[in-house]
């Protein structure tokens, strides 16, 4: 075994044998995005809360036809649309909870999430964000509202919109996740959910120098999130 003092272990999927494989050695580590109960210090967001809140925010504007274009679910991912055995299925904690978040707005809305086209991505990409709009928004009753579990999936979607002439968010609108700092940026500049990635790093960190001190640090950090409205989401036209 190589010699290793810690390990932070970030956005794993639950039945990765390398998850369990570093809980096993008995070094201090520190688990990001990950599920708890694995005794083991964790920092993440409330991600199925802040899921939550963009599929709030659409329900507000009066979007009924909504769908979800998401990143792997799991360590195999399908690259198509997928229905609600695969959803929960899902392995990766993120994946999982937020399309649960999502489901927990759209459900008391009247908009029955088994309705709700879910197009799982091979990867965290902009161009499976581009082939998962065209997909989505084929359908002659297509979504006016897309809600991305990343904002690099919702740059695809926005450009795959504008290629298909769909302006957004006059026909379309678009809600990713992350913040990322191009999202400010973008044309339209993008609605999403702004999460700490710096301060999450920052504190993974100081837990795990923690641990190498034998310290005692705190088991779980849950830092807060965010919904930034900005220009690509708005009411659905009166005739979608």
């Amino acid at each position: 075994k190589a010699a290793v003092d810690g390990f932070v272990v970030y956005s794993m999927p639950e039945d990765d044998p390398s998850v369990h494989a570093v809980i096993e050695r008995r070094v201090p580590t520190v688990l990001v995005d990950q599920p708890e109960g694995m005794g083991t210090p964790l920092v993440g967001i409330d991600d199925r809360g802040a899921a939550r809140a963009a599929a709030e925010h659409l329900v507000s504007l009066g979007h009924r036809r909504i769908g979800v274009v998401s990143f792997e679910l799991a360590r195999e991912p399908v690259g198509g649309l997928v229905g609600a055995d695969r959803q929960s299925a899902a392995t990766f904690l993120a994946s999982g909870q937020r399309l649960r978040g999502y489901a927990e707005a759209l459900d008391p809305a009247g908009i029955p999430w088994e309705r709700v086209p879910v197009y799982e991505c091979a990867e965290n990409v902009l161009e499976e964000g581009k082939a998962a709009a065209g997909v989505l928004l084929a359908p002659d009753d297509r979504p006016t509202a897309i809600l991305a579990t990343s904002d690099l999936l919702a740059f695809g979607v926005t450009e795959a919109a504008e290629e298909m002439g769909l302006a957004v968010p006059g026909d379309l609108s678009v809600v990713g996740f992350d913040d990322v700092p191009e999202a400010a940026r973008a044309n339209p500049p993008l609605t999403t959910v702004h999460q700490p990635h710096m301060e999450k790093g920052l504190k993974a960190g100081r837990l795990l120098v923690s641990g190498l001190r034998g310290e005692d640090p705190p088991r779980t950090e849950i830092l807060p999130t965010r919904l930034v409205v900005r220009g690509s989401t708005a009411p659905p036209k009166t005739d979608a």
